[in-house]
């Protein structure tokens, strides 16, 4: 049962907090970690007053902050921007991060660091290698459903992502400055859509901070048929990217409540990725 489970979940716009912050005690009380992008917070004070006013209210989750998919080494000034955010407000326990960079930079520091799904965690040895420096890690979205359920046996606490858009790729080659122009004086996040010649449409996040794209896929993944594959063996991670508020709040509450078995999600169409082929 649903009630069994535990979610974290992932923030990388202020409309996914708006969402959270609406969700009644219930649902958020399911919650035991919160991913929120480090970015968001250094540019936004009400997305950060939001996290301190749930921080009061939920004192069983616990507050990550999640690192940019690409941090170069001329970056070093951002590391210490977040350290300075994470002394002055200290609800935050810790890092996500999906790079080495990430990694190697927190690796002895006194706080926790989560690895991503994009860390390379995709086998034991791997998982050996990194597992001392990590609080936990993240199933890798690569790998098939069975070749998953065999990390969940390593001594190591494991997300699953169930819900999200995967990102099919993250390049240095803007599709702004490609096709238009390069917008790096806008320190916010943009989105615009590449469409192929089937007419799908894939988002893509333009990153100007950090100078780098993400090109999500055109579907969401969604595995809400497979939980009980992984009933008390993992965590299961919620992850927003592209939706508004209100797909983000419809999207919380089929995943939060009682049960979802008999249930249809609220999107028509959706992906279950590599869950059951992996990567040939």
């Amino acid at each position: 049962m649903n009630d069994e489970r535990r979610f974290s979940v992932s923030f990388l716009k202020p409309d996914h907090l708006k969402a959270f912050a609406a969700l009644p005690n219930a649902f958020t009380s399911k919650v035991i970690r919160a991913y929120v992008s480090s970015d968001l917070l250094l540019d936004d004070a009400e997305a950060l007053r939001i996290c301190e006013n749930l921080s009061g209210k939920m004192p069983w989750t616990e507050w990550i902050l999640a690192l940019p998919e690409i941090l170069r080494s001329k970056e070093e000034s951002y590391f210490q921007e977040v350290d300075a955010l994470m002394a002055k407000h200290e609800l935050f326990a810790g890092v996500l991060t999906g790079s080495m960079e990430g990694l190697g930079y927190y690796a002895e520091k006194n706080i926790k660091v989560y690895g991503d799904h994009n860390l390379y965690l995709w086998n034991s040895h791997s998982v050996k290698a990194l597992g001392g420096i990590l609080s936990g890690g993240c199933l890798p979205l690569e790998l098939k459903g069975a070749e998953q359920r065999d990390l969940l046996k390593l001594p190591i606490i494991w997300d699953k992502i169930i819900y999200g858009r995967i990102p099919m790729m993250v390049t240095a080659n803007c599709v702004a400055k490609t096709t238009d122009r390069c917008r790096k004086g806008n320190q916010k996040e943009q989105q615009v859509v590449l469409l192929d010649r089937m007419d799908k449409s894939f988002p893509v996040r333009l990153v100007c901070r950090h100078c780098h794209n993400v090109i999500y896929n055109c579907l969401p993944l969604s595995l809400h048929k497979e939980l009980d594959k992984y009933q008390d063996k993992t965590c299961f991670r919620l992850q927003f990217t592209v939706e508004d508020r209100t797909h983000t709040e419809r999207v919380l509450t089929f995943f939060l409540q009682a049960d979802t078995r008999d249930l249809e999600p609220p999107y028509a169409e959706y992906t279950t990725g590599h869950e059951k082929r992996g990567v040939q």
